[in-house]
């Protein structure tokens, strides 16, 4: 039962490890409404309906839809084996090409994910051949906290972008502290190329 249970409080959202997307959906919009948007293009009702989060993060496929999603939220992967549990963040737990930080005898029981701050927003953006149904072509997430039109925090993932899904900590170092402008966004191309090697086809 604590698999599939959902659970919410004033600092976070948490996800069974047996919590499908079609019954996460609610939670996600109230809080994620981008995040949301995304699932509803993962597969079509039907997977939707008995897939799950968690099953999605454990492929540890590069153009997986949910990790960068929750490595830009600074998501905890809560993993549990019969010598207990830990917490292993998002962003930690891709290890490399589908290879994650769990050990063979360790599930995801849970995934916690940080409710968004005021001055904080999160949207996500997929590309893919097909709008629905369809596996990304590249997936970016970035969740963003504005203090007086300053960067305060930054947070950028990307899937289909390398052998793995990662943060673009080049891009994150150098627009924080910045203005949030238009011109600040000038050498992003640039500054995503020293973060990105992806691989050919």
């Amino acid at each position: 039962r604590e698999l599939h249970a959902i659970a919410e409080d004033a600092q976070k959202l948490t996800i069974g490890g047996g919590v499908t997307y079609t019954r996460a959906l609610p939670a996600l919009e109230r809080y994620f409404p981008s995040f949301a948007a995304l699932v509803r293009r993962i597969g079509s009702r039907q997977i939707r309906n008995i897939g799950t989060l968690a099953a999605n993060i454990a492929n540890a496929s590069p153009i997986g839809d949910t990790i960068p999603c929750l490595m830009a939220l600074d998501a905890t992967i809560r993993l549990r084996s019969t010598r207990g549990a830990r917490n292993v963040k998002a962003d930690a737990f891709i290890v490399g090409y589908r290879k994650t930080a769990m050990e063979p005898d360790e599930i995801i029981e849970a995934i916690e994910i940080p409710l968004l701050t005021d001055g904080t927003t999160f949207t996500t953006y997929k590309l893919s051949k097909r709008f629905d149904q369809d596996i990304s072509t590249v997936i970016g997430a970035y969740r963003l906290r504005l203090e007086n039109g300053t960067v305060a925090e930054l947070r950028v993932a990307y899937g289909g972008m390398a052998a793995t899904t990662s943060r673009a900590r080049t891009v994150e170092a150098a627009l924080t502290g910045k203005p949030w402008t238009a011109d600040a966004l000038n050498d992003i191309d640039a500054l995503i190329a020293q973060d990105f090697q992806p691989m050919t086809d």
